[in-house]
């Protein structure tokens, strides 16, 4: 596996309690609230051009614990003995005891991410000041080939808010029944593995790092017997565009909106389906609306709702059944995978039930 494809997996990890995140799986420094540049959607790597102008960045401070891992990776910890005692970079005291954490990998392409968080910075109301820079982000974007007649091209955008830690630790392992350890004082390993009690006053450090077997690692700080100068983000949220729309928070390229209308779970009632939206690239002020009928057993979509689209209403009428309504106000803000999926159930003449995912 290459760095980017560790990134992939990182993120995708991320997504499963965090949707809208991208992870910064090298660590890097360019990864900051307010940055402008190029997001790849496939790898995830972002490359920086330059830094918004006028940005208020507002920092959220909640110490805490961050642990991703995969389920073949386990953590353990023992106590060392410094003989002769040990300059500890995190506390500037000189300290005997201290802590080595151990990683194990029993297969080859696991991941570990701990680190102890400081909180979250963000762009203060980055809609409106992305709006208000649009000419020079458009400049911006044409000097990288990320633009073209209709206005900035997806890909191209801003970090809108970026979760940092003090210390962090970014494992992943090469091969099989592998080992890879941090040790050094208990401040400095607790604030890069996430242990002890999460404080944002102490910085990460260590002694010395040991492994096995080959692995592809990030660590933070980098260098043994340092603190970090600056904190670091360990993941992120984008936000891009497509022509002048802005995509608050950017996943995935989209061309459009999609609504999956599924009744094929062993229901007998009909389902007359209706998307109803609004959309100034329709050059109407009129709602504009589509609708189609899905029989038990089947499942069908409406598609082809542009990214434009706001006040969208979703309408599942049962035949011989109840009606359930949806309602997507701004589809580009919370739609983030461009699609909705309806799940219909029911067996007539007994109630039906719809569920959203």
């Amino acid at each position: 596996m290459d760095t980017n494809r560790w990134n992939i997996a990182f993120t995708n990890m991320i997504r499963q309690t965090n949707l809208a995140a991208w992870g910064n799986w090298t660590l890097n420094p360019s990864v900051v609230p307010g940055a402008v540049g190029i997001l790849d959607p496939v790898t995830g790597s972002f490359t920086a051009v330059a830094t918004i102008p006028g940005a208020r960045i507002i920092r959220l401070a909640s110490p805490e614990s961050w642990s991703v891992e995969s389920s073949s990776v386990h953590k353990s910890e023992s106590d060392v003995s410094f003989a002769g005692g040990y300059l500890d970079p995190s506390s500037g005291t000189t300290v005997t005891a201290g802590l080595d954490v151990a990683w194990s990998f029993s297969q080859e392409g696991s991941i570990v991410s701990n680190a102890t968080l400081l909180g979250r910075s963000l762009v203060d109301d980055f809609g409106s000041l992305m709006q208000a820079n649009y000419p020079w982000l458009l400049s911006q974007a044409k000097s990288v080939g990320y633009a073209t007649d209709a206005g900035i091209s997806q890909g191209f955008g801003m970090i809108t808010q970026v979760t940092q830690c003090a210390g962090g630790v970014n494992i992943g392992s090469l091969t099989d029944n592998s080992t890879f350890s941090l040790t050094g004082s208990v401040d400095g390993i607790n604030a890069m593995t996430g242990g002890g009690e999460a404080s944002a006053k102490v910085k990460g450090s260590y002694k010395e790092a040991d492994e096995n077997k080959s692995f592809e690692k990030h660590l933070w700080p980098a260098e043994t017997d340092k603190v970090p100068d600056a904190d670091i983000g360990i993941s992120f949220q984008f936000a891009s565009f497509a022509g002048k729309l802005i995509m608050p928070t950017w996943i995935a390229p989209l061309s459009g909106f999609s609504f999956l209308f599924n009744n094929s779970h062993g229901g007998t009632y009909i389902a007359d389906c209706s998307v109803e939206y609004t959309s100034a690239s329709s050059g109407s002020q009129k709602p504009i609306s589509t609708s189609i009928s899905v029989a038990g057993g089947q499942a069908h979509s409406i598609g082809g709702i542009p990214l434009d689209a706001q006040n969208v209403k979703v309408t599942i009428h049962l035949e011989a059944g109840d009606t359930f309504y949806f309602k997507f106000p701004t589809p580009i803000a919370s739609l983030l995978n461009g699609n909705a999926v309806f799940d219909i159930y029911g067996v007539w003449p007994w109630s039906g039930r719809v569920e959203q995912s």
